[in-house]
C-alpha cells in the first residue's frame, strides 16, 4: 500500500504552493543562480517596502488624528455657540427727537442704526458684495478659490495685497471673535463660518454684515453711515452713493469721501467696474454712476447746536433711569417736547440782549494781562493744548495779543503755533466799537475764528467784547409742564454747563413772590398795609447792624401790599417776613418746588439764598396753574430699537396752595407789570404776569413772567459773577430777552385772559411809568371778588441776634 500510494503521488502530483516556482523557472534559476538572488533580494525590498508603506500609513493616521485631537481641542473645542449670533443685537444709537419728529440729538459708542434687509436696497447690497466677495452667493461661507488666489497674488507681489476673507468670516471676526492676526483664529473663523453659513440664510448674513461694518466717522452700519454722509436713510441711497461706502470698509480713513475725497472717488470707481465685471450692473449704469455728482452734507446740521442743552439734559435723565452704558448702547428713541423753532427764537433773544447789554457799557477790556514768566507759561500751555484740539471755524478760543502787522497795521495774536489778525464785529455800534486801539501786546482776550487763510496759514477772529456774559432761558406750558426750551448759556459750542439747572444764583428780587405767597396764604390781603420805613436789625457785618434799603434809597411809609410788589419794595418785604417768620417762608419754598437751601434769615426775603433757574420758574408757575405744582416734563416717550414703549409721559401735579391764593398771586403779579418794575412788558400787548430780579451790585438779572398758558425764565450773568454794569437790572437786562422770545413763541397764539381772582381798580387819571425797576407810585384798591371786608392783620415779629444778614439786595 505504501509504494501504490508513493507511486499514486507520483503519477499526480499536488498543485505547486504560492511559494513554489514553475518547472520552466527551476529550469531557468538553476542554468543561472545569480539571477535567483536578485530575484529573491527584489521580494524581500518589495516586502520592506510594504511594511514601511504601511507603517508610513499608520503613522499619518496617528498623527493625522493627532493633529486633528490638538486643533479640536485647541480650536474648536471651545467656539463660541454660533447658533446666538441670530439673536445678536449689537451696541445702537440711541437718538432724540423734537416734538416735531426732528433728530436734535443721539448717544453712542458706536454709532449704528438697525435697519432690515428689506430696506437696503439691491444695488447697495450688490456694491458690497462685488467690493468685498464676489462669489458670496456661491461659497459655503469659506472660499477655497478665492484664499488661493489671494495667497497667490500676495506672493507675487511680496506683500499682503488682497485678502481671503470672505463676508461671512468677516461677520463671524467681528461679532464672534476678535481681530486677532494669527493663525489660530483663522482656523476658528473659517469653521464658524462654514458653520454659520449652514445655519442661516445669505440675507440674514448680510443683514448682520451691513448693519455692523464700520464706515468711517463714527458711522457703524449702512443707515447711520447713509445719514452721516448724505443726511439720506439707506432706502434713498443712489448707485454712485452706495459705491462710495462700499468702498470704505477696506480703509474707512484712507477712502473717507471727506478726508480724501479724490481716493474716495477712486474707490468708488473700483467697486463700480468689480459690479460690471461680475454682472451685477451693465456698462451703461457703470458710466452713469461715474458721472453723477456726489453732494455731502454739513458734518452737523445747525440747529442741533441750539437744542445742545436741552438734548444733554436728557441724557443725564436717561442715565438716571437706564444707567450710561445702557443708554449709550441700547438704540432707544427718546421723544422729547423740545421745540426747535422756539429754541431758535430763544436763541436769537439771547444773541440780540447780550448784545444790547454790550452796547450800553461798551468793552469790558481784556481777561488779563501778562508778563514775563506768565507769559511764556501761557504761551507753552496754548501749544500743547492746540496741538492736541486743533483750532476750527467759529471756534471760541482764548488768544494773546500780539503787536501790529508792519504792512497792514492789523493787531495780531497768538494761539498756540498758529496766528491770526483780530478784526471787529461787522456793524458794532456805540460804546462796543472801536474796542481794538485798547488792546496791547501781552493782553489776553477771546477771540471768535472766522476763517484761516490756506497759504499764509492765518486766522482771521473777531473779538468777542463781552465773553463772560451769559444768559439762560427756560420754557414750558403751564397745564402739561412740557419744557419747550432749555437754553442754559448764549452757545452751547463754547460752553456746555448749564445755566438754567446746573447754576445755583442769587434770585434777588424774584424770590419775593414766595414770601408774598406765604403772606396771602397765611390771610394777607392784596390792600394790606405793610410799613415802607427804616428799620435796624442785629446781624450786619463785624457785629454792626443790618439796616435794609430799598432800590432808591428812599423810603414810602405805610403802603399796600400790592404795591409792595409791584414797586419791589425790599423794606416791607423784610417786615412782611418778619411777620410771618422764617419757618413760614422756608416751608412755601419748598412747597413751590425750591429744593436749593434757603438761608433761614431775614436775608432771604431779598433773595440772599441760591437758586436755578428752573426751580424759580416751577415755583412761579404754582400761580396761574390754580395752586397746582406740575413737575416740568422733558420726555413724552421713550421707546426700545423694536418699537415697543418703555415710557410714555402723563402730567404729574399736586395741589399745594390754595386756589384763592394762586388767584391773588397772579393778579398781584399782574400788577408788576401793569404799573410796576416790569412795564416794558406790556410791549406784548397782552395780559402778562411776572417778576423782576437784581442782586447786589447788578451781578445777576431776572425775570419770570407767564401767560395763562406758558411761563418762561430768563436769567442774565457772569461765570465769576462780576457786575454787568450800572443800572443793568432785571428790567434792563432780563426782561428784552423775555420780550423777543415770548414775541415770536406767542406769535400765532390767542390773547388770553387770566380771568377770575382778585380784581385791581383804579384811581384817579394814568400816570407816566418809568422804564426802570423803580416804579412810579398810584393809588388802587382792591377788591374781592365777594366784596367782603377783610382786616388784614397786623405783620409783627422780632428779630433773633442770631441771624445771618448779607447785604441788602437791589431793587
Amino acid at each position: 500500500m505504501g509504494e501504490g500510494r508513493e507511486g499514486e503521488w507520483c503519477r499526480s502530483p499536488p498543485s505547486p504552493k504560492f511559494w513554489q516556482f514553475p518547472e520552466r523557472q527551476v529550469r531557468l534559476f538553476k542554468s543561472s543562480p545569480d539571477r535567483l538572488e536578485k530575484y529573491h533580494q527584489r521580494r524581500r525590498w518589495a516586502r520592506r517596502f510594504t511594511y514601511l508603506f504601511y507603517g508610513l500609513f499608520t503613522t499619518c493616521l496617528l498623527a493625522g488624528a493627532g493633529v486633528g485631537g490638538y486643533i479640536y481641542y485647541h480650536f474648536i473645542k471651545d467656539l463660541p455657540d454660533f447658533t446666538t449670533i441670530k439673536d445678536f443685537r449689537p451696541p445702537a444709537v440711541t437718538q432724540v427727537f423734537a416734538r416735531d419728529g426732528r433728530l436734535i440729538g443721539a448717544f453712542y459708542s458706536e454709532k449704528r442704526i438697525e435697519v432690515p434687509y428689506s430696506r437696503m436696497p439691491k444695488h447697495l447690497v450688490l456694491a458690497f458684495v462685488a467690493a468685498e466677495d464676489a462669489r458670496f452667493f456661491e461659497h459655503p461661507g469659506v472660499d477655497i478659490s478665492g484664499i488661493i488666489r489671494a495667497f497667490i497674488r500676495n506672493v507675487e507681489a511680496g506683500h499682503v495685497v488682497e485678502g481671503g476673507s470672505t463676508i461671512t468670516q468677516q461677520v463671524v471676526k467681528r461679532i464672534l471673535l476678535t481681530s486677532e492676526k494669527s493663525f489660530a483664529r483663522k482656523i476658528r473663523e473659517a469653521v464658524l463660518a462654514y458653520r454659520i453659513d449652514n445655519y442661516l440664510t445669505k440675507e440674514e448674513i448680510l443683514t448682520l454684515y451691513l448693519n455692523h461694518i464700520f464706515l468711517g466717522h463714527g458711522a457703524y452700519g449702512v443707515e447711520a453711515a447713509a445719514q452721516e454722509y448724505f443726511s439720506k436713510h439707506v432706502e434713498d441711497l443712489t448707485l454712485a452713493e452706495s459705491a462710495i461706502l462700499a468702498g470704505i470698509p477696506k480703509a474707512p480713513s484712507r477712502y473717507s469721501p471727506y478726508l480724501n475725497p479724490k481716493r474716495a472717488k477712486e474707490r468708488q470707481a473700483y467697486v463700480l467696474r468689480r459690479m460690471a465685471e461680475v454682472g451685477f450692473i451693465s456698462q451703461k449704469e457703470m458710466i452713469a454712476a461715474l458721472n453723477q455728482p456726489i453732494t455731502l452734507k454739513p458734518w452737523r446740521p445747525d440747529w442741533i447746536k441750539e437744542c445742545g442743552y436741552f438734548t444733554e439734559y436728557v441724557r443725564s435723565l436717561l442715565d438716571n433711569r437706564f444707567g450710561r452704558d445702557q443708554v449709550f448702547s441700547m438704540g432707544l428713541r427718546v421723544y422729547t417736547t423740545a421745540d426747535v423753532g422756539l429754541h431758535l427764537a430763544a436763541q436769537a433773544a439771547v444773541n440780540q440782549g447780550i448784545a444790547g447789554l454790550v452796547q450800553r457799557n461798551g468793552y469790558r477790556g481784556p481777561l488779563r494781562h501778562l508778563r514775563g514768566k506768565d507769559l511764556s507759561g501761557f504761551q507753552e500751555r496754548q501749544v500743547r493744548f492746540f496741538r492736541k484740539y486743533p483750532p476750527r471755524k467759529g471756534q471760541l478760543v482764548t488768544v494773546l495779543i500780539g503787536p501790529r502787522d508792519r504792512r497792514s497795521h492789523a493787531l495780531t495774536f497768538r494761539m498756540g503755533e498758529s496766528q491770526g489778525v483780530v478784526t471787529e464785529e461787522v456793524g458794532a455800534t456805540g460804546r462796543a466799537a472801536s474796542q481794538l486801539p485798547a488792546l496791547r501786546p501781552g493782553d489776553v482776550v477771546q477771540v471768535r475764528l472766522l476763517q484761516k487763510d490756506r497759504r499764509q496759514g492765518r486766522w482771521t477772529g473777531n473779538l468777542v467784547p463781552a465773553p463772560m456774559v451769559q444768559a439762560a432761558l427756560l420754557s414750558m406750558e403751564l397745564k402739561t409742564g412740557k419744557v419747550r426750551v432749555m437754553l442754559g448759556g448764549k452757545d452751547y459750542g463754547d460752553s456746555t454747563f448749564n445755566r438754567a439747572v446746573q447754576a445755583r444764583r442769587q434770585p434777588g428780587s424774584a424770590f419775593k413772590p414766595v414770601i408774598y405767597a406765604a403772606a396771602v396764604e397765611k390771610g394777607f390781603r392784596p390792600d394790606s398795609i405793610l410799613q415802607d420805613s427804616p428799620i435796624s436789625l442785629p446781624g450786619g457785618k463785624r457785629g454792626q447792624a443790618w439796616e435794609p434799603q430799598n432800590y432808591d434809597h428812599t423810603f414810602s411809609g405805610p403802603i399796600s401790599l400790592a404795591t409792595a410788589i409791584a414797586r419791589s419794595r425790599n423794606v416791607p418785604t423784610v417786615r412782611l417776613m418778619m411777620a410771618l417768620g422764617v419757618p413760614a417762608t422756608l416751608r412755601m419754598a419748598k412747597t413751590l418746588g425750591i429744593a436749593s437751601p434757603i438761608f433761614p434769615n431775614y436775608a432771604s426775603a431779598l433773595g440772599a439764598s441760591e437758586v436755578t433757574l428752573l426751580e424759580l420758574t416751577r415755583a412761579y408757575s404754582v400761580f396761574p396753574n390754580h395752586g397746582y405744582l406740575v413737575e416740568p416734563a422733558f420726555i413724552d416717550r421713550i421707546e426700545d430699537r423694536d418699537g415697543r414703549v418703555l415710557l410714555e409721559y402723563h402730567p404729574q401735579e399736586h395741589l399745594v396752595i390754595s386756589r384763592q391764593t394762586a388767584a391773588t398771586m397772579v393778579q398781584l403779579l399782574q400788577g408788576v407789570v401793569q404799573r410796576g418794575t416790569a412795564t416794558r412788558v406790556q410791549v406784548l400787548g397782552r395780559p402778562i404776569a411776572g417778576k423782576t430780579g437784581t442782586t447786589n451790585k447788578t451781578r445777576d438779572a431776572w425775570f419770570i413772567g407767564f401767560t395763562p398758558s406758558v411761563i418762561t425764565g430768563t436769567w442774565v450773568g457772569m461765570d465769576d459773577e462780576r457786575s454787568l454794569g450800572p443800572k443793568e437790572t432785571g428790567s434792563q437786562a432780563a426782561a428784552p430777552i423775555f420780550i423777543s422770545y415770548m414775541r415770536e413763541a406767542l406769535k400765532h397764539q390767542p390773547v388770553e385772559d387770566f380771568g377770575g381772582g382778585t380784581v385791581l381798580a383804579k384811581k384817579g387819571a394814568d400816570e407816566t411809568v418809568k422804564d426802570d425797576e423803580e416804579a412810579v407810585e398810584s393809588d388802587e384798591s382792591f377788591y374781592p371778588e365777594e366784596n367782603t371786608p377783610e382786616k388784614a392783620p397786623s405783620p409783627s415779629a422780632s428779630a433773633s441776634s442770631q441771624q445771618f444778614f448779607k447785604n441788602d439786595m437791589n431793587e
